[in-house]
């Protein structure tokens, strides 16, 4: 059942053949291991930045999470309020005239799902997405700014395989600040093709249809050789907002990672509430009692800052008047939306 179902939906999209799914250890995709020694400020690329006057270079701007955008609030605490969804990982090697020569290499093994070669196409400028096969599901690793590309969809490629090598490419990098994105993701929607933007040049594997996890903190996981766990990983992760969405729209994503359903598959709830942490990643599908006609936020955690500064935009007001953003209900129908019925009205296209 369980590879009829990823067969089902992962084979007609991409057109790959699938590797059994099966526990695997992420590891480092280049040869720079300063993350394994603690040193964080060897491994992440910083980005420059203005604060104050000052001019700063914080490597944590190369980290996941909110890191970027600074500034100081109310009770003279310093946030940041822009999502950087991957890391970014700093070059060890270059030569004479400071390119880098690191070789980017698949984290575990997998297929190549997606190429883009067009270093103008997207903000990640040359990238390459990878399939890998877990006993919760399909998740896909994501290599972005490569300076060149040396693989294939459908490809099968394992840890020592080069992919690429690391880079620039894309928009508002240079030289100096070369690096490897890398993002570890859950696909939202599998069939995100068929309502997605028509300026959507990437298909399944555009980024608002990839939700990023912390990728360094997997690989810190599997340092010493440990499986990653997708879903004992999701249980450490804490719930910063939870949406109520019409049982009808059941969210694509339970086809491909049952395990998400914290219920009883048998209920009749009218609704079912989706969990997110602040990053945007959905951790768990509960049924809930009360009926909602669309999605509507039931709980946020209280903050010290207005809830769109620390949600990417997608929730608005204080934790406890918090609603969706235009960009927010965007966001969750791209889980919820469903094949509209003949002779229906074809959909509309989400910005």
């Amino acid at each position: 059942m369980r590879a009829t179902l990823q067969a089902l939906i992962l084979a007609p999209i991409v057109g790959l053949p699938l590797q059994a799914a099966q526990d695997l250890v992420f590891k480092l995709p280049t040869e720079n291991d300063a993350l394994y020694r603690g040193d964080n400020e060897g491994y992440f690329m910083y980005c420059d930045r203005w604060f104050e006057g000052k001019h700063l270079q914080p490597w944590e701007a190369g980290s996941y999470g909110y890191t970027r955008t600074a500034k100081r609030i109310h009770n003279g605490n310093i946030i940041c309020t822009k999502l950087h969804e991957g890391i970014d990982v700093k070059p060890i090697r270059r030569d004479a005239a400071g390119e880098p020569l690191d070789e980017v290499h698949p984290i575990a093994p997998g297929v190549v799902a997606y190429i883009s070669n067009s270093p103008g196409a997207s903000n990640y400028g040359r990238y390459v997405v990878i399939a890998h096969e877990v006993p919760e599901g399909t998740i896909y690793s994501l290599y972005a700014h490569l300076r060149n590309i040396k693989c294939e969809v459908g490809q099968q490629v394992g840890y020592r395989d080069v992919i690429g090598g690391l880079g620039y490419s894309g928009v508002g990098l240079n030289r100096v600040r070369a690096h490897c994105h890398l993002e570890l993701c859950l696909m939202v929607h599998a069939e995100f093709h068929k309502f997605c933007p028509a300026n959507n040049k990437h298909g399944l594997f555009n980024g608002h249809n990839l939700i990023g996890i912390d990728a360094a903190d997997v690989l810190k996981h599997c340092q010493n050789g440990a499986a990653f766990s997708l879903s004992s990983y999701f249980n450490t992760l804490s719930e910063h907002y939870r949406v109520r969405v019409p049982r009808d729209k059941t969210p694509d994503l339970l086809k491909r990672h049952p395990f998400l359903y914290k219920g009883d598959w048998g209920s009749n709830s009218p609704a079912l509430d989706i969990s997110f942490t602040a990053e945007g990643v959905p951790i768990s599908i509960r049924p809930a009692d009360t009926t909602v006609t669309e999605p509507t936020v039931v709980n946020c955690k209280p903050m010290p800052v207005y809830q769109n500064e620390c949600t990417a935009g997608r929730l608005a007001g204080k934790s406890t008047t918090a609603h969706l953003t235009a960009s927010g209900k965007t966001f969750i129908n791209r889980f919820l939306w469903q094949e509209p019925e003949e002779g229906s009205a074809p959909p509309q296209a989400q910005d």
